[in-house]
């Protein structure tokens, strides 16, 4: 039992590990996807800031063509470039309002998600130093159990180590259970009256007619 926990966790160990990893990534990725968000949005505003200068500058430039010319109509003209150019300024400034209110916004959700996804790496980042010293812990149990399996075969004859190599085959451990009363400790149901009997006679290996496991009788 002790080796095959030792084996179980050395497969499952790297497996959680990388969970945890696939994890920090993950939260990482969305801490990166949100300021860069933000980045979007900041660029966004500062485009607007240098298209509004440059129409004001049109604007500058559409007023001074004013003071030079000297037919009505292309006077005209002007003035009806001056107020496009003022309804596109005007328009701008509302796309600016609403960026900076979505700039605004946005950084209050990033603030709040970045700080609850640091905690949660931070809780990760502690799971997988764990993880590590479990694995180098259960490492060093590998040896030990492995010979301690070896010497637990070695007090036993060919017929019943077979049996229990038979038995244990596609068993969740324990393989070998207690018999109370007339109930098997390892599937907790109710054993026939002829289990019952060769299991109190303790004259060969007998297993549950439920679940298959090896019983023994506690008197």
């Amino acid at each position: 039992m002790k080796l095959q926990q030792v084996e179980d966790a050395l497969q499952t160990i790297p497996l959680e590990r990388k969970a945890a990893e696939a994890k920090i990534a993950s939260l990482k990725a969305d801490i990166e996807a949100a300021r860069q968000r933000i980045k979007e949005l900041e660029t966004k505003g500062k485009g607007i800031e240098t298209e509004m200068a440059s129409v004001e500058v049109q604007i500058v430039k559409y007023k001074n063509q004013q003071l030079q010319v000297k037919k009505n109509e292309e006077y005209q003209a002007l003035i009806h470039e001056i107020e496009n150019a003022g309804k596109k300024i005007s328009d701008l400034e509302s796309d600016e309002l609403e960026v900076l209110y979505e700039l605004d916004e946005e950084r209050k959700r990033f603030a709040e998600s970045e700080t609850k996804s640091k905690e949660e790496i931070v809780l990760e980042e502690r799971a997988i130093v764990r993880l590590n010293e479990r694995e180098e812990e259960v490492k060093d149990e590998l040896e030990s159990a492995r010979e301690a399996k070896v010497a637990a075969d070695a007090e036993l004859d060919n017929p019943s180590r077979s049996k229990y190599t038979q038995v244990a085959r596609g068993l969740k451990f324990p393989v070998v259970v207690e018999l109370a009363g007339q109930s098997c400790k390892g599937c907790h149901m109710r054993v026939s009256n002829a289990i019952l009997s060769e299991v109190k006679a303790a004259k060969e290996i007998t297993t549950c007619d439920n679940c298959g496991r090896i019983l023994y009788y506690a008197d």
